[in-house]
């Protein structure tokens, strides 16, 4: 018998005597006064069990019986164990448990992976398939499904969740290996109006766009020009921008320090969470002096808010970074920039800099990236001709 299992269930009625005790049912009554639902168990810590519950009718007391064993070998904490037999979701569940207390996870990645367990994983597919029953075909399905549905962004979370609650499997010798490491590439079908991902803004495409961001009556009334123009000028991520303290810069000194970012916290709204997206994340930035100058210009009106943050929202909150990515997607379509992305400015300015002759490792202090592999594999454009490799050529 498998850790979390249980046998047959005895179903037996009973009657009370004339002292109040139950007894078997004789052959010849008519009408049991009770009954018995009785089986065996085999507990977490691989010891069998007896185990009964009582109930007037014969189908409560299976019933009874069945929720109660449910409920002991369900996994409610970290330290629950899982078997080949637990359904997805309640391994989900414990999962969570131990992702909630991982202090390594920025609260923006727990509140993501949190969203994402529990629309797609708990709420999904795969919810109520056994371990053992998760197979590579099925998974490359499930992420076709999120990826129709909800996009690249989405399913690439996804995948990583569940990778982590069958990496949890693995540990507890519930299956020998996490089927997610065998998927491959799982393509999603390209939206009407490409994005390109490698492309960079020229600088004539860069400066059309913040012309029309500073004439754009929406733009201004989001009080995106500014803050179009810190992205476009130093690379930093929409979160680290709706984050940056007028603290955090050094006018004079003609540099910013980057790494707070807003979070929305679970039953306490949106949060200043002070380190970064990453380790590197926390880094200090030279801002070209036409930037410089405009920050100067927005000092003089700043909007006091209880955050010192620069770039607050109209009512001196904080910016909820999804919001405003919204607000930057629509700006760019406004402006005739459809394939662009917010990340475009990121890409744009990592081109920049490689075309200027500075190093892979400069690009990456600059966009706050640990390896300098992921700056030029990721962010440096790829259409840029190099006439070096055709003179060698």
């Amino acid at each position: 018998m498998e850790l979390g299992a249980w046998g047959h269930i005895a179903l037996t009625p009973y009657v009370y005597d004339e002292n109040g005790k139950r007894r078997p049912m004789p052959d010849g009554a008519r009408k049991a006064d009770t009954w018995r639902a009785r089986t065996k168990v085999r507990d977490l810590d691989g010891k069998v069990r007896d185990v009964e519950r009582w109930e007037p009718t014969k189908p409560a007391a299976r019933t009874a019986l069945l929720a109660h064993l449910r409920e002991r070998v369900t996994p409610s904490a970290a330290d629950a164990i899982l078997t080949p037999t637990t359904l997805v979701k309640d391994a989900a569940e414990v999962w969570r448990a131990e992702m909630q207390d991982n202090d390594r996870l920025a609260v923006n990645t727990r509140t993501v992976y949190e969203s994402s367990l529990r629309k797609h994983v708990i709420g999904g597919a795969l919810a109520d398939l056994t371990l053992r029953e998760v197979k590579v075909a099925g998974i490359e399905r499930w992420l076709k499904g999120i990826g129709r549905a909800s996009g690249a962004s989405a399913m690439k979370t996804a995948r990583s969740v569940l990778s982590g609650v069958l990496t949890l499997a693995v540990k507890h010798d519930a299956i020998p290996h996490n089927p997610v490491r065998d998927v491959g590439h799982v393509s999603v079908p390209a939206r009407e109006t490409e994005r390109d991902p490698h492309r960079a803004f020229t600088e004539d495409e860069r400066a059309a766009l913040l012309a029309f961001a500073d004439a754009d009556e929406t733009a201004r009334r989001r009080d995106l020009p500014d803050l179009l123009a810190f992205m476009a000028g130093t690379g930093a991520r929409i979160g680290e921008a709706c984050g940056l303290r007028w603290s955090a810069l050094a006018l004079d000194a003609g540099t910013a320090t980057l790494g707070p970012l807003p979070v929305r916290v679970p039953g306490k709204g949106l949060m200043l969470q002070e380190r970064g997206k990453t380790k590197t994340s926390t880094r200090t930035v030279a801002l070209p002096p036409w930037l410089v100058s405009r920050l100067l210009a927005r000092k003089v009106n700043a909007v006091p808010n209880d955050w010192d943050v620069v770039f607050c929202s109209a009512l001196g909150k904080l910016r909820d970074t999804s919001n405003t990515t919204k607000h930057v997607r629509e700006l760019l379509d406004a402006a005739g920039f459809e394939w662009a992305v917010g990340h475009t400015f990121r890409k744009t300015v990592a081109t920049w800099l490689d075309e200027a002759g500075l190093s892979g490792r400069q690009a990456a202090n600059q966009l706050g990236h640990a390896k300098p592999s992921m700056t030029m594999d990721r962010y440096m454009s790829r259409r840029t001709v190099t006439e070096q490799a055709a003179f060698i050529l």
